[in-house]
């Protein structure tokens, strides 16, 4: 587990959720894509920690609502479909 957390929150941290969001589009069913959304919360998270632009915290915070939301979104599309 300490491995994964230091990979996230490494320079390489996005590529990690990137591909996250890419095995998502191959294996739909497979509940990848909350994954992949949790993890770019963490990193967002993790961004918005450790930057001092007030522009950039913003950015992320939004970033993390509409993650939040498209989770909303795809719980919504699980439990009706």
């Amino acid at each position: 587990m300490r491995k994964i957390k230091e990979l996230i929150f490494s320079e390489n941290g996005m590529k990690a959720v990137n591909t996250l969001f890419f095995l998502a589009m191959f294996f739909y069913s497979s509940g990848l894509l909350f994954v992949a959304y949790i993890v770019w919360i963490c990193y967002l998270v993790f961004c918005i920690r450790n930057t001092e632009s007030r522009g950039s915290k913003v950015v992320y915070s939004v970033f993390v609502g509409l993650a939040v939301v498209m989770i909303g979104v795809s719980l919504y599309g699980l439990i009706q479909g």
